[in-house]
C-alpha cells in the first residue's frame, strides 16, 4: 500500500470537524497539521482530532512535508489562501467556493500550472453513491437523450425587518459558522455556499454549461435574523436558465427568501423518462425514475458506496491522482465553472442580457463500481 500524502488544513471553524474526523477513515492521506489565525483554536482542534502539530498558516505552507492543504476559511478569504497554497509548491483543496473574486481564481490555476501543482474544489458529494447510480443510469440511456433539467433550493435565511428594536447578536461559544455573520454578504446566501452543491451536481451528470441567463433582486435591504436585525448587501433571490453545451436547457432556482414548499431539489429530464435526485448536500439517498410508457415512478436504490457523509473524498481523490497521474475529479477547473456561473447569474440580471461562458470544463469521470467506503480508486 502506499504511504498516505501528508496534508494540512488552514482554517479551524466549523466546517473543519467533518474532514479532520472523516480523515481518520480514509487511508489515501493523514492530516498531519492543522493552522489558523487564532492559535488557540488550531491547537483546539488538533488535541480533538489527536492531530500532531497545532500552528499558524505560515507555519504550516513552510512545512516541506505536507503536499496537499485543505482551505477551509471564510468564503472571501479562499481566494487569497488558495493563492498562497500553490505559490509555496502545495497542491491545495478549497471548500466551496473555489473563490468569491473570478481574478483570484484566475491567478490561483495560473500559479497552480506554473508550480506543477493542483487545485481542488469542494463540495465532493457527488462521489456520493446516489449520484453514481444517476450518474450510471443516465449515460447508459435510461432517459434516452438529456433535454432539460430542473435544480431549486429555497431556504429563508431571513425575513423582512419589520422594525422595533433589535436585539443584540447572540454570542456564541464554540466554533461558530460564518453563516452567523457573513451570509448576506456578496459571494455567501445559499448561491455561492448551497450553489456548488447543485452546480457540481448537474456538472457531474450533463457537463459544463454554456449560456447563462437570470434574474436576481435582493429582497430586503434589512433582514430579520432571529430577532436582530441585519443588512443585506447583495441579492438573495435567484431565477435563472443555464443552457448546458449537450443542448440540455435547466431551470435553476435559488433563494435565501422563500419559505420552500418541498419542490425537488433536482430533477434530470430525457427523451424517454425523466429522473428525481436527492439533495446534492448529501450523499446517499433514493432516486425515482418515470419512464416515458408509465405514468408512475419507480424507486431506485443507490448501485455505489459512499451513502453517508464522506466529506473528504475529493482530497483523497486528488491525493491517489496526483500519485497515478490521472486527473483528479473535483478539477479546480469544475470550481471555477461553477463559480463563473454564480458570477453569471448576477451579470445577467444587472446588465439584463444572456452570459455566455468564457469558461468551462471537463466532466469529471464516473467512479468505478464496488469501492468500498473511504477508499477510491487509483
Amino acid at each position: 500500500m502506499a504511504e498516505a500524502t501528508k496534508v494540512g488544513v488552514i482554517g479551524c471553524g466549523a466546517v473543519s470537524g467533518a474532514y479532520l474526523g472523516n480523515s481518520k477513515k480514509f487511508s489515501a492521506f493523514d492530516i498531519v497539521a492543522v493552522a489558523d489565525l487564532r492559535l488557540d483554536a488550531a491547537k483546539a482542534r488538533a488535541e480533538e482530532y489527536g492531530i500532531p502539530k497545532a500552528c499558524t498558516p505560515d507555519e504550516l505552507l513552510a512545512d516541506d512535508e505536507i503536499e496537499i492543504v485543505i482551505v477551509l476559511t471564510p468564503h472571501k478569504a479562499h481566494g487569497p489562501v488558495g493563492i498562497s497554497v500553490v505559490e509555496a509548491g502545495k497542491s491545495v483543496h478549497i471548500e466551496k467556493p473555489l473563490s468569491v473574486k473570478l481574478e483570484d481564481a484566475q491567478t490561483m490555476m495560473r500559479v497552480a500550472k506554473q508550480n506543477g501543482v493542483r487545485v481542488s474544489a469542494a463540495p465532493d458529494t457527488f462521489f456520493g453513491g446516489a449520484w453514481q447510480t444517476a450518474r450510471k443510469l443516465i449515460d447508459g440511456g435510461a432517459i434516452g437523450e438529456p433535454i432539460g433539467a430542473f435544480s431549486c433550493i429555497q431556504i429563508r435565511g431571513g425575513g423582512p425587518w419589520k422594525g422595533g428594536e433589535s436585539a443584540a447578536a447572540p454570542q456564541r461559544e464554540g466554533y461558530v459558522s460564518f453563516y452567523a455573520t457573513d451570509f448576506f454578504e456578496f459571494g455567501v446566501t445559499w448561491l455561492f455556499d448551497r450553489g456548488p452543491y447543485y452546480l457540481h451536481a448537474l456538472i457531474n451528470l450533463l457537463g459544463p454549461v454554456a449560456r447563462v441567463s437570470g434574474s436576481a433582486r435582493n429582497t430586503w435591504t434589512e433582514r430579520d435574523r432571529r430577532g436582530t436585525k441585519v443588512e443585506c448587501h447583495t441579492p438573495t433571490n435567484f431565477s435563472g436558465t443555464l443552457d448546458f453545451a449537450n443542448g440540455a436547457v435547466c431551470t435553476f432556482i435559488n433563494s435565501s427568501d422563500v419559505i420552500g414548499v418541498g419542490l425537488p431539489h433536482i430533477e434530470i429530464y430525457g427523451s424517454e423518462g425523466s429522473l428525481r435526485c436527492i439533495d446534492p448536500n448529501n450523499f446517499g439517498g433514493k432516486l425515482h425514475l418515470r419512464k416515458a410508457d408509465s405514468d408512475q415512478t419507480v424507486e431506485i436504490e443507490p448501485e455505489f458506496g459512499y451513502l453517508g457523509n464522506g466529506r473528504g473524498v475529493g482530497v483523497a481523490d486528488l491525493a491517489n491522482a496526483i500519485k497515478s497521474g490521472r486527473p483528479h475529479r473535483c478539477a479546480g477547473e469544475m470550481g471555477y465553472h461553477t463559480a463563473d456561473i454564480c458570477h453569471a447569474l448576477h451579470t445577467s440580471s444587472s446588465e439584463e442580457r444572456h452570459i455566455h461562458l468564457d469558461s468551462t470544463c471537463d466532466q469529471p469521470a464516473a467512479l468505478p463500481q464496488g469501492l468500498a467506503d473511504w477508499e477510491i480508486d487509483d
